[in-house]
Order: structure tokens, then sequence, then C-alpha cells
């Protein structure tokens, strides 16, 4: 089964999905993390719209541009995994700068209902039994944005994803983070970090999604799938509805 035809195991399903969170929500690094590397890494994904196109746009911003010049400084891209060794206490960091962030979303309750949940439950292993089916496995980037790409495209599309396509796009993605000079430049913590953001982010609008669909909240998918598409537009500089998901990964239609 795809993505989202699965059961919420999330805790954060019953104190987040009652929508006002995941339909206003912004990119996952706008305002979260204070790491200069991540917001490049960023933007040197969109530039290369996410691995659609063969070669970074010429048209991309200052710290696109940045990236470029510092990529004489970075190890060999041949020597560059994805992967990364999980460490607690970053995960502890990385949840409470959400659970704060969260806060700045909704109120201080609101960030304190979020921290508590986090505190009782490892999201990372739900994250981990969310995906499990689809091949997906947690301590690796290129699941994590595997993961959150086709989450979005189905949210934006009214779609669904099997195993074979969800892989397809990891196989699609990974060579674009383990190419890029940012991402290069990640210790361990930080390669974890960028990861376990995108897999918070993940959690809280599948859990929107899922209870929406649950609920066949027609209003809340729609405006959940226009969210969805704006923000892998500002983020990604990619259209999720003039993408196709196949068994070859995202192709343009």
């Amino acid at each position: 089964m795809g993505l989202m035809l699965k059961a919420v195991t999330f805790a954060m399903a019953l104190a987040l999905t009652s929508s006002a969170f995941a339909q206003d929500f912004p990119a996952p690094f706008s305002g979260l993390t204070q790491s200069e590397t991540n917001r490049m890494l960023m933007d040197d994904l969109r530039n290369r719209n996410l691995g659609l196109l063969d070669s970074p746009r010429t048209t991309g911003q200052a710290r696109g541009a940045t990236l470029a010049n510092r990529s004489a400084a970075t190890p060999s891209v041949s020597s560059v995994s994805t992967r990364y060794t999980a460490s607690p206490q970053v995960s502890a960091r990385v949840r409470k700068q959400f659970a704060d962030w969260m806060a700045t979303q909704s109120n201080a309750e609101g960030g304190r209902s979020v921290d508590a949940l986090l505190e009782r439950t490892d999201p990372v292993n739900n994250w981990a039994q969310l995906v499990a089916s689809d091949g997906l496995r947690p301590g690796d980037a290129a699941d994590a944005l595997a993961g959150y790409w086709v989450l979005n495209w189905v949210m934006a599309n009214d779609g669904d994803s099997n195993r074979t396509q969800v892989l397809a796009v990891r196989d699609q993605v990974r060579p674009t983070i383990a190419n890029n000079p940012a991402y290069a430049r990640l210790d361990e913590a930080q390669r974890q970090e960028f990861a376990e953001i995108l897999i918070l982010n993940f959690l809280i609008q599948h859990a929107a999604y899922a209870e929406a669909m649950k609920r066949g909240d027609q209003e809340v998918l729609r405006k959940l799938s226009d969210a969805a598409v704006t923000r892998f537009r500002n983020e990604m500089g990619v259209d999720l509805r003039r993408l196709q998901l196949t068994d070859r990964g995202m192709v343009r239609r």
C-alpha cells in the first residue's frame, strides 16, 4: 500500500489534526534551523529542481552561487554518503527546536503539547513504521527526503504511491544530495538534523492528511493540497501538479 493508505500511529494525530497546523505549514527549513549550511543545501536542491534537471539553473540565487564558489574545498563526491549515525542528543535538540517552532506557528500551549508528545514517543521510530513497507529506513537523508517528497506529491495530486515508485524517488534524490557541496561539508550531527527535520515535517503533514481522509473533509484536503504545492514551489522549485510519480521516479508531465 502507498504512504497515505496506512494507519496513523503517531500520537500527534490526536493533538494536531484539527487542521490548523498543516494547512499553513511553511517549508521545513523556514525559520526552524539556524544552520546556514542547511539553507544553502535547500537552495541548491531548488536550483537543481530536485534532480529533475541535469545541471543547476544558471539563474540561481546568491547562496546557490556561493555554493558553487566553495566547491573546490569540498570532499570528493565519490566519498560522500547520504547515510549518518544518529545520536540521541541530536534527536532531542531537533525535537526541542521543532516544538519551539510549532509554538510560534500556533501558541505557547500548542508548543507545550507538541513538546510533551515528542517526549512521550520516538518520532523517528513512528516514521520508520509508516514507511517501512515502502523500503525507506531511518539513518539516511535520501530516504527522509524521498518520503517527504512523495507525501507532498500525494497530497497535491490526491494520489497514491507504491514501493517501487518510492524507492525510485529515493534513487533519484540520492545523487542530488551526495553531489551537493553543502551536504559534503555537513558533519554527522548536521546530516541527522537535516533528515530529522524532514521526518518531523512528514509526520505532522501525514497526520493531518490521514485524519482529513478519514473524515472525508474535502475542504481541509483541498487546503492541504494547495499548501503542499506552495511549499514545493517555494522550497524546491518544482510544481507538484506538473509531475507524475512513476516506477522511474518523478517525471515531468
